[in-house]
């Protein structure tokens, strides 16, 4: 019998919407609008630390179509809904203009211990998708979940080291005869440690968040790269395209980057002083 064809575990954290603004401050007289603009900027400023509940980080885009990213991570989609609807309906939200938003959550794919399931399920003479199975399986994932290095990742926070971001969708190819989702779950794994090898050795110069977003926007997943340089972006994408993940089954979409501007910055920063 042929393998039954299946993704891997996964867990998923806080919910993420990136945001792309232009910013067009009043002009000079326009004290009402100058006054809601620096209002708004000092509100979403409040939002850079809100502890259990998330935090809004924004970035300054150099090129890209775009002034700023402002990028809002919460527990719930309805905390992303609040944000938005600040950043729209707010009378400062006249001197803004959302040219682009991308939705996802933060996913963490396990291909390591979904394969060691699978082993020991072999061992033990349980089928896949049984009732045995499950029970196995969701043991396994609240062990993962409550794991301290898990548990960050899942909610994963500015690294204050690493001022410079690189933000893009992509998606696993689907073509015939070079189709992700129909190699063999072994194959997949595989080639998936060998790019998380790569992506380690540039721990300390570049910090990563996966989100994914399918069913929830228009590409599988986001990728939001922190780096201390941003020529690290470039050589790490560049190394990256060496391996198979990439070379045969990787399509990308648009890459913005910038830098991190700090909440006390924000209100002088919007207002253009």
């Amino acid at each position: 019998m042929a393998e039954k064809l299946s993704p891997p575990l996964a867990l998923e954290g806080w919910y993420v919407l990136h945001q792309f603004i232009r910013i067009h401050p009043p002009l000079e007289g326009d004290d009402a609008g100058r006054n809601a603009l620096a209002t708004l900027a000092g509100i979403v400023a409040g939002w850079e630390d809100l502890g259990e509940d998330g935090w809004t980080g924004v970035y300054r885009v150099v090129g890209g179509g775009s002034d700023y990213l402002v990028m809002h991570l919460r527990p719930h989609l309805e905390g992303l809904g609040k944000a938005e609807r600040v950043l729209r309906r707010h009378p400062g939200a006249a001197s803004i203009e959302v040219v682009d938003d991308y939705l996802s959550v933060v996913e963490l794919g396990l291909y390591a211990l979904t394969q060691a399931l699978r082993e020991k399920a072999a061992l033990e003479e349980i089928e896949v998708g049984s009732e045995a199975w499950t029970a196995m399986v969701e043991e396994a994932m609240a062990q993962e979940r409550e794991k301290k290095y898990v548990q960050d990742r899942l909610q994963p926070r500015q690294p204050d080291e690493m001022p410079y971001i690189s933000v893009y969708p992509m998606d696993k190819r689907r073509n015939p005869g070079q189709n992700w989702y129909t190699e063999p779950f072994e194959e997949r794994a595989a080639m998936m440690a060998a790019h998380g090898q790569t992506g380690r050795g540039y721990a300390g110069r570049i910090s990563q968040i996966i989100t994914g977003s399918v069913g929830l926007d228009d590409w599988e997943w986001a990728v939001t790269l922190f780096g201390t340089d941003p020529l690290q972006f470039k050589s790490l994408l560049t190394e990256m395209r060496y391996d198979r993940v990439s070379s045969e089954f990787a399509e990308f979409g648009r890459f913005w980057t910038g830098y991190r501007i700090a909440g006390k910055d924000l209100v002088r920063e919007w207002m253009g002083d």
